[in-house]
């Protein structure tokens, strides 16, 4: 079999690519255990022989593709930091990073309901997450900390931004995957509300 090939030229890039779609099309059809290398190649349009100088088999695309889906998934849960008070977060900031949430699960819904079930099975699938659990909660913990001049005091910053992490990404999951009769503006409004309870207390004026 043929070395990897990393591309660098349009035409390769644009193959790599194409392989890397379509992938993400059927798992969301017949899901990832449903999917085969050969049926991922057909799709893109590619020879099998093509699919495998990019990559070494479908475990070793899933996980790429997983990689990149994470990256993408940060960003866009974070994006509206740039345009926040960091050190003076109030209820409608953190109700604007809670939507950020829920809309950073628009990116592959499909995807993601199904990588985050593997994790309880592939190590490298809960490598993945966990590392990426973990920068989310440190990113929490920062804004906590940086905050601490304006908030209720607590005791252990990381404990509380692992609670926050865990209950935005359960109702995210619920708002997403499982589905409820409960508006995402409803859950995103209650979400802010129990999180500025939290940390800024329960005053009107605190949580403004």
């Amino acid at each position: 079999m043929s070395s990897i090939r990393t591309p660098r030229q349009k035409r390769g890039i644009d193959t790599k690519e194409r392989i890397t779609k379509a992938a993400m099309a059927l798992f969301a059809e017949r899901g990832i255990h449903g999917t085969t290398s050969k049926q991922i190649a057909k799709k893109a349009g590619v020879s099998i022989g093509s699919f495998y100088s990019y990559f070494k088999n479908k475990e070793k695309l899933l996980i790429e593709m997983l990689e990149d889906y994470v990256e993408n998934h940060y960003d866009a849960v974070w994006q509206a930091l740039g345009s926040l008070r960091m050190e003076t977060l109030g209820r409608n900031d953190l109700r604007t990073l809670i939507l950020g949430v829920f809309n950073a699960y628009e990116l592959a819904p499909e995807f993601h309901r199904q990588t985050h079930a593997l994790r309880y099975t592939d190590p490298d699938i809960k490598r993945i997450y966990d590392r990426e659990r973990e920068r989310e909660v440190r990113q929490i913990q920062f804004l906590i900390e940086q905050n601490a001049g304006h908030m209720v005091p607590v005791k252990d910053s990381r404990a509380v931004a692992m609670v926050i992490h865990n209950a935005v990404e359960n109702v995210a999951h619920t708002a997403k995957f499982y589905g409820t009769d409960i508006s995402e503006t409803a859950l995103a409004d209650a979400l802010a509300d129990m999180i500025a309870g939290l940390l800024l207390g329960n005053t009107l004026s605190a949580i403004k």
